[in-house]
């Protein structure tokens, strides 16, 4: 009997992280492992593979863009995950056409139509095994309190559901 890939029965947000090199170009990768970890000021905590071109960028240039995917993102968060920046120019493909814009802080672009994109600088960087994570001090943030997030659970793309009254004390 297989044992179970217990990192699938936790459910994420999906986020999209965008990065460049030195020579200005630019990557973007799906990242669940992605956390707001401080309001004020406000800084996220991405976690990404140490063999990933996202990795090898951000590493570089100390930077980083976040993308919170709504749920009509999941298309755009897929290809992201599923194709090496190695291979492609992901921003260049149809599935990024006019929603990608110009950060006003830091060089890596943002994505339209996401819940919530920060424009990071990497403070601190942590060693774990495989992975770094990137903690990241938001210089910019833009909203779109109308967007409703993505979910990933155990590979499948889910919307938010019905709301939980909230329980008497």
């Amino acid at each position: 009997m297989n044992a179970p890939k217990l990192y699938q029965y936790f459910a994420t947000t999906v986020n999209l992280l965008t990065s460049c090199n030195q020579e200005g170009k630019v990557n973007i990768m799906a990242c669940e492992w992605t956390m707001n970890v401080s309001f004020n000021p406000f800084k996220v905590l991405c976690v990404v593979g140490v063999d990933t071109l996202t990795h090898s960028y951000i590493t570089e240039s100390k930077e980083f863009g976040v993308s919170l995917c709504a749920d009509t993102q999941a298309s755009l968060a897929n290809f992201a995950g599923n194709v090496s920046g190695r291979d492609v120019d992901k921003l260049s493909a149809p599935f990024f056409a006019g929603l990608v814009y110009a950060s006003t802080h830091i060089k890596p672009p943002l994505i339209r139509r996401c819940i919530l994109n920060a424009e990071c600088v990497v403070e601190e960087m942590f060693q774990m095994g495989e992975y770094t994570g990137f903690l990241g001090l938001s210089l910019a943030t833009t909203v779109d309190p109308e967007a409703k997030p993505l979910f990933y659970h155990r590979r499948k793309y889910f919307q938010l559901g019905t709301q939980i009254p909230k329980p008497e004390k």
